[in-house]
This record gives structure tokens, sequence and C-alpha cells, in this order.
């Protein structure tokens, strides 16, 4: 992108191609002009950044989401995708002005209509230069495929509005309760862990059960459970009742439950839970893309299982036109896959697979090298 404002004043007077021309005038014609100049060049320093930060970030994250959205779809048919990761880009911004002033002596015959008397212009350049380096290697995998921490899921979980919907997505198992991600068509979900996730979301909604990272004061994780008398006692013992944790001691207006990751049970004694990875969500979004039927028959796209709790809520739709009521969207095999803007549980999962992904590809290349191998300058 290379942008240029130019601004070019001229001015004429007959009295200004007379020899008895004052330095006063002159000097008012200069300020004048340099006036205009410097109201042209306004667009420099802090309303540069005002007009160019917005448009450089929705440019990085619409394209984010496409190479997100491309690598899903590329994945269900076993096909490779590369990955750049935008490194840094860097705006080399640069303004250059120039004025001229010319006289005419003698019979204004000779000239008239020949001399631009004052002239002055400014030019702004914008030149960036975006810096790009390649998302590979064992330690991207290692991140990729590797279980959410606790260190991510409880602040999650603490920060979410609907914690829930969270536990959905990021558990395959608590304790004893299992969430699969693929389920043989005769079975049917676990009601068990639909029922801890809707407790644990009631009952975090109403800051009765709080997750709490105990780890800076020399702890681990823990599940509180504390005010919940008498408004949320049934829901409190239900919930102890489905982890198989011990029950409510009568007088007992708070309790401290170990927070642990798997995989294994809580031995009666705390909450296990065993997280999925970055590269699990990415399966079963993967599943969720409307396929072609000839590319399943043919095999050429992978077919996938019935899906659990979480994939039965996603759809990736496909279109032969680019569609115009779409989140994000990608062409690829002449047909157009999209997220439609108003498929809420798609988004909301879209979103969270974003923020884990970017989270890997930070994790992957903090240590990159500092040259990146590509620079593209955007200029033309």
């Amino acid at each position: 992108m290379n942008q240029a404002l130019a601004i070019h004043i001229t001015m004429r007077s007959p009295n200004l191609l007379r020899p008895h021309l004052t330095l006063t005038r002159i000097h008012r014609l200069i300020a004048w002009a340099l006036g205009c100049l410097l109201a042209g060049c306004a667009v420099v320093g802090p309303p540069s950044i005002r007009n160019g930060r917005s448009v450089y970030n929705d440019a990085i994250n619409d394209t984010n989401n496409q190479q997100l959205l491309m690598v899903i779809i590329r994945g269900r048919y076993s096909e490779n995708a590369s990955l750049l990761s935008v490194s840094s880009v860097t705006a080399n911004v640069s303004v250059s002005t120039s004025t001229g002033l010319q006289f005419g002596f003698g019979n204004e015959g000779n000239y008239s209509g020949n001399l631009v008397p004052f002239s002055a212009s400014a030019v702004y350049e914008e030149n960036p230069t975006v810096s790009y380096t390649p998302v590979e290697g064992q330690k991207y995998l290692r991140q990729l495929t590797s279980p959410v921490s606790l260190s991510l899921l409880v602040p999650l979980s603490e920060s979410a509005v609907d914690p829930g919907r969270l536990f959905t997505v990021l558990l395959g198992r608590v304790n004893d309760l299992a969430n699969p991600l693929f389920v043989p068509s005769a079975v049917d979900p676990d009601p068990g862990f639909t029922r801890f996730v809707e407790l644990a979301s009631k009952l975090g909604q109403a800051e009765v059960l709080t997750w709490v990272d105990e780890r800076p004061r020399g702890g681990s994780f823990t599940a509180v459970i504390h005010h919940f008398s008498p408004r949320y006692e049934a829901e409190v013992g239900e919930f102890l009742r489905l982890l198989s944790l011990p029950e409510l001691s009568p007088g007992v207006s708070e309790m401290v439950i170990p927070v642990s990751q798997g995989p294994g049970d809580g031995a009666g004694e705390r909450i296990v839970f065993t997280t999925r990875s970055v590269y699990d969500l990415m399966e079963i979004f993967s599943a969720a893309v409307d396929i072609p039927e000839n590319d399943l028959a043919s095999g050429a796209a992978i077919k996938y299982p019935p899906t659990g709790l979480v994939g039965n809520r996603l759809h990736i739709f496909r279109s032969r036109s680019e569609p115009e009521n779409a989140y994000v969207a990608v062409k690829y095999h002449d047909w157009w896959y999209y997220i439609d803007k108003t498929d809420q549980p798609t988004k909301q999962f879209f979103q969270l697979l974003t923020v884990l992904w970017s989270a890997t590809i930070a994790e992957s290349t903090a240590r990159a090298q500092k040259a990146p191998i590509l620079m593209l300058p955007t200029s033309h």
C-alpha cells in the first residue's frame, strides 16, 4: 500500500508581477501558503495512527481467520496447509515539501500568463513492510497436540459468561463423566456430563463455584464452593454426587476441592480434568464441514463418525457463489466454504479455537530467528 497526499497552491495577482512588490506582502503570502500546507499535512502523526492502525489490524484479523478456516478445509481432504505468522508490520512515513516564488520585471505583457508567482506542494507517503515467520517444526507440533493446560482452562472458565460451554468444548472427561469427540451411532452422550455442565455453569454464574489458581501462593488449582446455603444447597449436593466427591457436612459453609489434570478419576477427593488439544478441536471442526457427497463417496475427503456434544452444533457451509452473510469465507475446489454470521455456536467455537491456536503459534515461534524469512514491502 502506498498512500500519497499532494497539495499544490497557485496564486496570481497582477501586482505580484510588478517591480514594486513589497516584502511585507510576500511574507503574508508565504505565511498563508504554509498554513495551507500544514493543514494538508495533518495526516502525519497521531491522525496517521488513527487512520492506519485499524486498517492493518482488520487486515491481519481477516487473513488469520481465513488462514485458519483454510487449514480446517484442507485437513478434511488430508492435504497439507502451510502457515505464515505475521511477525511485524513496519510503516515508514515520509513527508516532503517544496515552495517556489517567481518574479517578473519590465513590461507585464512580455510574461503575463507564463509565470506562476508562488507555488507550494507537500507529499505524504506511507510504505509498509510486512514480515512473516513460517509456523512449523517440532515445537509447533508439540504445542498443537498437547492438552490445554489448567493454567489456561482455569482463567478462561472464570472469565467466561457461560463456563459450561467452555467445559463442553475443552473437557474430554471430568472424573468418571465422559465427553467424547466422536461416538458410535448407538451411543448417546453421557447425561451425567451434560448435567455437570449445567450445574457448573449455574453455580459459576451465581458466584457459588470459583475456580482458583493457588500456584502463586505455593499451592495448585482448586475449586472453591462458598455462599451456597440455603439457596443453592441442593445444586451443590448434586454437583458433588455427580463427581463422586464427599457429600456436604452439616454446618459447612465452604469447601475447597483440589483440581488436577488427568487422565484418571477423582478417587473420591478431587476433581480431575482430562482436557483436549488444539488439534482435537481442529478435528471436530473439520468434521463440521459440508463436504460434497461425491468427494465423500470417492474417498477424496475424510468420513467422520457421529460427533458428540461439541460437534453436533457446528456448521461450516458451502456455496457456489461468494456468500454475502459470511463471518469468514474461503474459496476451495470451486466452492465457497464459510461460517454464517448468525450462527453463534459455530462463531463462538471458532473464536475460542482462534485464541488457542494463536497462543500455540506464539509459543512455537517465541524463539524464532530474529530475521524473518519472508519480508514483503507492500508499496507499488
